[in-house]
């Protein structure tokens, strides 16, 4: 089952147009491929239509910040700290985290520590968990773009359906003349 989605962009006097073709949901008892489609709420966008979402999202953020020097700066000052938190957990400076460093001070990764450790050689590299926080990111980014595409749905919706209902109401006025 699909359906298709477009929406405006719009900031700084600037408006796009973006079609973001078709989203499907998918059928009970199938695997979503793993790298191609990410499941987020329930939806699975095509790699290119998430290309169109992202290519969207950056064009806006453009017209917001043009030089990116806000998100850059955020970006960095969370690398930042994501670095010595890790630096701080890392109890026997071998600069890897094993799964006891990881619950005394990271608990959040320990609960996700065998999702982290991609190469599951038993300890995470800083690498790893710069991945992981980058793949958190984009689902984050997935699931904020897919509400927004609901949203604008159901308010193409709405407004089709009162047309529909204006145009009953007309020709319906039109029969009793």
């Amino acid at each position: 089952m699909g359906f298709g989605m477009s929406f405006n962009v719009s900031a700084a006097g600037k408006t796009n147009f973006i079609a973001a073709g078709s989203v499907e949901k998918p059928v009970p008892g199938e695997e979503a491929a793993g790298d191609g489609m990410r499941q987020t709420l329930n939806l699975n966008f095509s790699p290119e239509n998430r290309e169109k979402i992202r290519k969207a999202l950056d064009d806006y953020a453009k017209s917001v910040d043009q030089d990116h020097d806000r998100i850059e700066e955020r970006r960095r000052a969370m690398q930042e700290s994501l670095k010595e938190r890790f630096l701080d957990a890392d109890n026997d400076n071998d600069g890897t985290i094993d799964r006891q460093e990881a619950t005394e001070k990271l608990p959040q990764i320990a609960r996700l520590f065998s999702q982290v450790d991609t190469n599951q050689d038993g300890v995470i590299s800083l690498e790893e968990l710069q991945d992981a926080q980058s793949r958190a990111a984009e689902r984050r980014s997935a699931a904020e773009a897919t509400i927004e595409a609901q949203k604008l749905q159901a308010t193409d919706a709405s407004i089709a359906a009162k047309s529909k209902s204006k145009q009953a109401s007309n020709n319906s006025k039109k029969r009793t003349y």
